[in-house]
């Protein structure tokens, strides 16, 4: 049964709120934000830190998480293609990164850390209008309010923000892939269409 896509109310979200400036950034994040390639809507998930990392280097049969990578990257990929837009209106921005500044995102192992202010910064700087955040580890590492579920929209830090099941439920469960393109392409329709 199909979920009617629900509005959060955009509780803590101060129209004041400005970016970090790109030199302002952690470390990690200025390097992320100089290898991400500008887009309209952003996409991020607790792991995609060591998913863009697998991707730069050599992923073999022998890593453990190879196989994970590669059903996100399929799922992804196919979600993508079926939202037929222009190149270029999609980029990927991690919730997290590995630990130097910022709080540990339990989920996301010892190694890795959030920093909201780093994350919606440097979306801003990417020339992003959306960020799809997908599951409720990536939701509470950017701050986001607790009501944030699933097919769900609300306004923050000067983006539309979607919020989605986790990546890796979504790729395993072919039941929601008809719902979850459905709410991103009546949710992403005004932000995509060409600004007048």
């Amino acid at each position: 049964m199909r979920q009617a896509p629900q509005a959060v109310a955009p509780a803590g979200a101060s129209p004041r709120w400005r970016p970090l400036a790109p030199d302002a950034l952690p470390h990690h994040w200025q390097n992320r934000l100089a290898a991400t390639r500008p887009g309209l809507v952003a996409w991020t998930y607790w792991n995609l830190a060591q998913d863009l990392s697998a991707a730069g280097g050599s992923a073999t049969g022998e890593d453990a998480d190879a196989e994970a990578r590669a059903l996100r990257r399929n799922f992804l990929g196919r979600l993508l293609r079926e939202l037929a837009h222009p190149a270029g209106t999609h980029t990927f921005w991690p919730a997290c990164m590995p630990q130097a500044q910022g709080a540990p995102v339990p989920e996301a192992g010892p190694d890795l850390a959030a920093h909201p202010e780093a994350f919606w910064s440097g979306a801003a700087h990417l020339g992003c209008r959306a960020v799809i955040v997908m599951g409720s580890a990536a939701v509470r590492a950017l701050g986001l309010p607790g009501n944030a579920r699933p097919l769900s929209q609300l306004r923050w830090r000067g983006q539309h923000v979607l919020v989605l099941w986790e990546v890796d439920s979504l790729a395993q469960d072919a039941a929601r892939f008809g719902p979850t393109l459905a709410f991103l392409r009546q949710a992403l329709g005004p932000v995509t269409a060409p600004r007048r």
